[in-house]
Parts: structure tokens; sequence; C-alpha cells
């Protein structure tokens, strides 16, 4: 899929965001818990069960994270590649001080 390098900037935070999102969904998802309480004669149990299966949350995780290598590998690639012209003068402002 061919997008502009700003485009692809704005898809990888998009996506490391997801990435946050699913990791906090596999870390709920990862642990059944159950609690009772007893008040005098009254029981009341809360339970909670996995939603979501954490095999392919991980595999999500882990195809979210390859994107986000292979949309930073290609902009570095990019911008290493791409002259920028400007009107500084980089050696007047980095002499020292007379």
């Amino acid at each position: 899929m061919e997008k502009s390098i700003n485009e692809w900037m704005v898809i990888r935070k998009i996506l490391n965001e997801r990435k946050f999102d699913i990791k906090a969904l596999r870390t709920q998802s990862a642990v059944d818990s159950k609690t009772v309480h007893t008040i005098g004669d009254k029981v009341v149990e809360n339970s909670s069960t996995a939603k979501y299966d954490v095999k392919v949350l991980d595999r999500r995780i882990i195809e979210l994270q390859n994107a986000d290598l292979a949309i930073e590998s290609a902009i570095k690639q990019s911008n290493a590649t791409t002259r920028v012209n400007l009107p500084v003068n980089v050696d007047s402002l980095l002499s020292p001080i007379e």
C-alpha cells in the first residue's frame, strides 16, 4: 500500500495506540477471577471469565509490532535519501563565538 510519509506516521501512531489497548485487554483477559463476599447469611459471588483468547491477542500484538517496524524502517530509509535545502548557514551557527 502506497501512502505519503505523513500518512504513514499517523497510521503508525494509531497502530501504537491500538497495540497498547490490546495489551491492556490481554492483561484483563489472561486472568479468571472469582470473588466471594459473605455478609451475614447472604453470599455474593462475582466472577469474571476471559472474553478473548490470549493467544489471538498475542498474535495481533505481534502483527502490530511488525507493522510498526516496517513503517519506521521505510520512513527512516526515505528520510536518509531525501535531501532538504534550507536557507541556514550551519558553519557560521556552529563556529566559536569571537
